[in-house]
């Protein structure tokens, strides 16, 4: 791997950057199981996530880590630069009313840039079971994210060691909030 810096600890760790070094790690050393990759594996689980709400690519790590399939959405956010709709496929956590992404980028040393865009606009769509619908999204910070943190912590072993791996970067943990939940609490 690419790029050494301790985690929490202080133990040296080797940060995985290039795309190979990142499925390794994401899929616990077991990149042997990660058969839907690139360009094409790509678009056969975009389409196979829109038609059905169930994503092969996020079944493969899963199988890999051996723990149980996270149910994955779409999020479309809007370019912080080009202004123009931006779409991405990733697993979610429900934490109250709220549904929250991880920002893991693989567990490589920058964020991805769908965190950018969100801290540039907070409008987002998501798909969840084949339904789309408007979501206010905001990078969690402070007490907010303590909370959410410890609860993804609960809810999947992976969310430390992503923070762990991504380390002194601070893991963005994206609530996803219904906009009318947005309008209540503003009115």
């Amino acid at each position: 791997m690419s790029d050494a810096s301790p985690d929490p600890s202080g133990a040296p760790h080797q940060r995985p950057v290039t795309i190979a070094e990142k499925e390794e790690f994401s899929s616990g050393g077991r990149r042997y199981m990660i058969w839907l990759r690139g360009r094409w594996g790509l678009k056969i689980d975009r389409a196979v996530l829109w038609a059905t709400g169930y994503s092969l690519m996020t079944k493969q790590f899963c199988l890999a880590q051996r723990h149980p399939y996270q149910p994955t959405l779409f999020l479309t956010t809007i370019g912080a630069r080009t202004r123009k709709q931006r779409t991405n496929a990733m697993p979610y956590f429900p934490v109250g009313n709220d549904l929250v992404v991880r920002g893991s980028n693989g567990g490589g040393p920058t964020d991805p840039h769908w965190v950018h865009n969100v801290r540039a606009n907070p409008y987002a769509w998501i798909r969840v079971n084949r339904k789309t619908r408007p979501v206010h999204a905001h990078v969690a910070a402070g007490e907010e994210r303590e909370r959410v943190y410890e609860a993804l912590c609960e809810a999947s072993h992976t969310t430390k060691m992503y923070q762990d791996m991504c380390y002194p970067r601070e893991l963005p943990l994206v609530v996803l909030r219904p906009w009318s939940d947005v309008d209540n609490a503003n009115g």
